[in-house]
């Protein structure tokens, strides 16, 4: 006896839409990049903390390479970045992978003194020997920079003041090498400093 699944009215059809089902599933259109915007941080005891949900929407560079690592269902985990090749040490006049601030956390960072740490988790090959961070708006940009441990930790930049206040900038540090090196960013806390 022959089932009603298999007439080819019923059978094609179904067998074409669960064949575009697969593909689009294999895709993971959820971890698509998305399009730069403002991320709200977490407010943590007069801190600012951006980590998880906060790293959905960065801005890229054209000297860095950027990849948000999601879980499947598209939720930002951590933010990757690598500098290109042979690329110097950031000017002022280079902006770096930006976290862009609401006008919130941007009014609650405005012409202070400023504590960022950076938590990050070493890669287990192409390492960046250090990390470069500015708070970016309407003044010059001033870029901190550090040497990074080869293990997973958190380094502590004191950046100064910074007018009209819209980003958070970040650019991995590398010498002499033909390859891109770089890190996973975990977490950024930002603290006003007296």
């Amino acid at each position: 006896m022959r089932s009603w699944v298999f007439h080819p009215l019923i059978f094609y059809p179904l067998a074409l839409i669960l064949a575009v089902l697969a593909v689009t599933v294999s895709l993971k259109p959820q971890a698509w990049p998305r399009e730069p915007a403002a991320v709200a941080a977490a407010n943590m005891q007069g801190a600012l903390t951006f980590s998880g949900q906060a790293f959905d929407s960065p801005e890229g560079s054209p000297e860095q390479n950027l990849t948000v690592s999601r879980d499947y269902w598209g939720r930002p985990q951590a933010l990757r970045i690598a500098v290109h090749a042979e690329t110097p040490a950031p000017t002022p006049a280079d902006r770096g992978v930006r976290l862009l601030l609401t006008p919130q956390d941007a009014a609650a960072l405005e012409g202070q003194p400023l504590s960022v740490e950076v938590s990050y988790n070493a890669l287990p090959v192409n390492q960046a020997h250090g990390l470069a961070v500015s708070i970016q708006g309407a003044g010059q940009t001033a870029w901190v920079s550090q040497d990074l441990p080869t293990q997973n930790a958190t380094v502590r930049f004191d950046l100064p003041a910074q007018t009209s206040v819209n980003a958070i900038g970040l650019r991995a540090l590398n010498t002499g090498a033909n390859e891109a090196f770089g890190l996973e960013i975990t977490r950024i806390r930002i603290t006003p400093r007296a």
